[in-house]
């Protein structure tokens, strides 16, 4: 009897195991965008919705973010020139990853990415970044955090 409740349960295992490997190959699909970006858009749709507010930099400069909502998922960046691009995200209430990068900008199509995120509980934020002034308009480029 000890033998066969042995059998029983290996059988068992095995079954499952089985199961779960199925099951998690077939559910796997990209991330994509809803629809083909333009030349000049960045996209970045983040894992979970962020609150804000978001600050972002491209090539040193500080792009302003208009948000839409007060959670949001998608930042998406207007304007750009064909060419190498610099990047930095900074949200004192939520964590993101990737927060900072280089992009390239061709002429047929636009950049999208998919960062991690998470809210934190506690910021810990810097006395000179807060005293910051805020963004101004920089040369056509545009963000819209939806």
């Amino acid at each position: 009897m000890h033998r066969r409740g042995f059998r029983t349960m290996a059988t068992a295992a095995l079954t499952a195991a089985i199961a779960l490997a199925t099951v998690g190959c077939k559910g796997t699909k990209p991330i994509l965008p809803k629809r083909p970006l333009p030349s000049g858009t960045f996209q970045v749709q983040f894992t979970k919705k962020i609150r804000g507010p978001l600050e972002l930099t491209i090539n040193g400069e500080r792009v302003p973010v208009a948000q839409k909502k007060k959670k949001a998922r998608t930042l998406t960046v207007t304007g750009l020139p064909v060419g190498a691009h610099r990047y930095f995200l900074y949200c004192p209430a939520d964590v993101m990853g990737p927060d900072l990068g280089d992009i390239e900008m061709g002429p047929d199509a636009g950049v999208f990415q998919v960062h991690f995120s998470q809210r934190m509980r506690v910021a810990y934020r810097d006395p000179s970044h807060e005293a910051a002034q805020k963004a101004a308009g920089t040369g056509g480029i545009a963000a819209v955090l939806e």
